[in-house]
């Protein structure tokens, strides 16, 4: 399916919040089967505009 348009907004201040929650909901709901989990994306990076999605990268040792 073709994207035929995307929205791209002025940086928001929440979207680091909203990371935060994610990361932790992610962290309880994969308890130990993870390495890491990186905040990644546009969004993440501060002044930039960007569409409003939060991307994270989930870090694990392998995938069976």
């Amino acid at each position: 399916m073709k994207t035929l348009k995307a929205t791209v907004v002025p940086y928001d201040s929440n979207w680091n919040n909203k990371f935060i929650k994610i990361k932790l909901y992610l962290e309880k709901a994969l308890e130990n089967n993870i390495i890491a989990l990186e905040y990644v994306g546009s969004t993440s990076v501060e002044c930039l505009f960007a569409k409003p999605i939060i991307d994270i990268d989930v870090i694990i040792e392998s995938f069976k």
